[in-house]
């Protein structure tokens, strides 16, 4: 459901203005900007199960290269047909760093083997 405060982004990405300004405030992230993590071909999704109280929530993470230099950032979200709603985004954790060059790794390993 689309609210008063929300906002659409690319007819793709919605979220509350209100929480992209805390966002920004506290993690030094826009949602616009994190929204971007989208085009990275190697991003990570991975069902975060503590937040998924009333409906799946994920956690994508991925580069917005050419915005955030060298940070990979995790972004919060659900899928609700064809829009995304974000609720949070952050600079990505250790762990999360690991799993997306891991992936990028067997990726980069499976190109050799063809």
């Amino acid at each position: 459901m689309i609210g008063p405060d929300d906002v659409i982004y690319k007819n793709r990405y919605v979220w509350n203005r209100y929480k992209n300004e805390l966002n920004k405030q506290k993690h030094h992230i826009s949602f616009e900007t994190a929204s971007y993590v989208f085009d990275d071909p190697f991003y990570t999704e991975e069902f975060d199960e503590n937040n998924s109280i009333s409906e799946e929530r994920f956690n994508v993470t991925g580069s917005v290269t050419g915005l955030i230099n060298n940070t990979l950032v995790t972004v919060s979200v659900v899928y609700r047909g064809d829009l995304i709603r974000v609720f949070s985004a952050r600079e990505a954790d250790p762990s999360e760093v690991k799993d997306y060059y891991e992936q990028f790794e067997e990726y980069l390993g499976s190109q050799d083997e063809n």
